[in-house]
């Protein structure tokens, strides 16, 4: 490596990025503080501003000018004030600076909300060079994300994906065929209401378990210790210790909807997401936007199948299908 390449790259370390991001913070209606109602509805952010430093890192809430901005994609909310979350990030280049912020911000914003008993919202965010010395005139790299690209948040948009019926119309009957039909309608549905991947990873997989205990299918295996050795009979009374094996069951039942024996592994594996054993911003999770194109594919099989619908009505779910994420950014 010679002087020039060693220069470039510490100059390249050493930028400096000003990461702000639109941050929906709850209002609240001030009270009289002798009691009764208010003589006018006046809103105030729950949220003051602040700052505080983390390590080498200033997070700060700031007020954003003009007041009343309201992010694109997002209408009017006088329960809501979008201010900014800022911070100054060194780091080599834009995105670094993002996954940087990401991995103070995420567990910030989970910890004020569980405080603070709602839910923050995220929206867009600028990521500018802001490396000293600053002359006025310059030119400086920018990028300008329309959503939050943070990884808790991690969306998709599917390309025709999914295709219903053009024009609804009222249903022949009301009547689902049971309460587990009716669940598991639910939670497709519920599954359809968000964006958000790991909303719908977990909703359809909710949808996909009652379909499968509903089913014959059944994988059953002798009891295993946690030495690996197969204990087939009680050494007391004799009786077989053969149980339901759970992830071998759904991967089985996965296969019965079309699903390869790859996607059901691995899907099994990202199921492993609700126990707590695979972080959000983990990089097993980069697989999600497609796993949930099968699981949806697979629930929706599933369910024509215990409604006795034709599988080609509609919706038509495919399995593959292109998608993106809303948080597209220009620079």
């Amino acid at each position: 490596m010679n002087a020039e390449t060693e220069q470039a790259e510490s100059d390249a370390v050493d930028r400096v990025w000003r990461v702000k991001v639109l941050l929906g913070v709850p209002t609240t209606v001030l009270m009289p503080s002798g009691g009764g109602l208010p003589s006018q509805l006046l809103f105030q952010s729950r949220i003051d501003e602040q700052a505080r430093r983390y390590g080498d890192v200033v997070v700060a809430i700031r007020k954003v000018p003009p007041p009343g901005i309201v992010p694109p994609g997002h209408q009017a909310d006088p329960r809501v004030e979008w201010m900014h979350l800022v911070a100054d990030i060194p780091a080599a280049d834009s995105s670094s600076a993002i996954v940087k912020l990401s991995v103070l911000a995420e567990p910030i914003l989970d910890l004020m909300s569980f405080e603070m008993g709602t839910a923050l919202g995220l929206a867009q965010t600028d990521v500018l060079d802001i490396t000293p010395p600053l002359v006025e005139g310059e030119e400086r790299e920018v990028m300008i994300f329309g959503a939050s690209p943070f990884d808790k948040k991690a969306r998709s948009i599917d390309m025709q994906s999914i295709q219903g019926l053009f024009k609804g119309h009222l249903p022949d009957s009301p009547v689902l065929p049971n309460s587990e039909v009716a669940a598991v309608l639910r939670w497709f549905v519920k599954s359809l209401e968000t964006v958000v991947l790991h909303d719908q990873f977990i909703f359809l997989w909710i949808g996909l378990e009652i379909l499968c205990d509903k089913s014959d299918t059944k994988v059953e295996e002798p009891y295993t210790g946690t030495c690996g050795h197969e204990i087939r009979e009680c050494p007391e009374c004799g009786r077989a210790t053969t149980k339901m094996v759970r992830g071998a069951t759904l991967r089985q039942f996965l296969q019965g909807l079309q699903v390869t024996e790859d996607d059901a592994k691995a899907l099994w594996r990202t199921r492993q997401l609700m126990h707590g054993a695979i972080p959000f911003d983990s990089t097993k999770l980069e697989q999600l936007p497609s796993l949930v194109q099968v699981l949806r594919a697979a629930v929706a099989a599933g369910l024509k199948a215990n409604l006795g619908w034709d599988a080609g009505a509609p919706p038509i779910v495919a399995a593959a299908g292109l998608s993106i994420h809303p948080a597209i950014a220009v620079g």
